[in-house]
């Protein structure tokens, strides 16, 4: 069984839209993990009035994992030498590395820490792609979903048409 663990960018994305199950029926076996710091992160969030995080702690459906002494130690060496990391990405990054589990997140720096590594990932975009190849939405829902994420998110999707069409996924 796969474990995916979440940076805190791409589960409020999808905390923000309301739309977790759309990660549960794209990966129906897997584990949803976030480190502890994420959970903080939430936490924060909620604190300063976030309401979207009252969405993702009801769904229980992210189970919260604390490091283990290696990956405190690989943890402790990422945050030397990669300090434009976030404590969230960096927890997720040394679990990963240590536990063979993927990483969901949107942030570029991570990804390329990922790819230096030999770290799986998956980006919001591989998220939007496999929802179309999967037969989960229709290109005209993932447009709407990307509408939305873009109005609730504050983000902008610039590879929104590659997206949409990308029918040899």
């Amino acid at each position: 069984m796969i474990s995916l663990l979440f940076d805190t960018d791409v589960l409020s994305t999808f905390g923000k839209i309301k739309r977790l199950d759309l990660l549960e029926k794209l990966f129906p076996s897997a584990n949803f993990i976030i480190p502890t710091s994420v959970n903080n992160e939430l936490f924060k969030a909620k604190d300063c009035g976030y309401e979207f995080v009252d969405y993702i702690l009801d769904s229980q459906i992210f189970k919260v994992s604390s490091l283990e002494q290696e990956e405190v130690d690989f943890l402790e060496k990422l945050s030397a030498e990669r300090r434009m990391l976030g404590a969230g990405e960096l927890e997720c990054i040394s679990i990963c590395k240590h536990r063979d589990s993927v990483l969901v997140t949107n942030d570029k720096a991570a990804k390329k820490v990922c790819d230096h590594y030999d770290i799986k990932f998956i980006d919001l975009s591989m998220i939007l792609k496999s929802l179309i190849a999967t037969d989960i939405l229709t290109t005209g829902e993932v447009r709407n979903l990307i509408d939305e994420i873009e109005g609730k998110d504050r983000v902008i999707i610039s590879d929104a048409d590659d997206i949409l069409n990308s029918n040899d996924l």
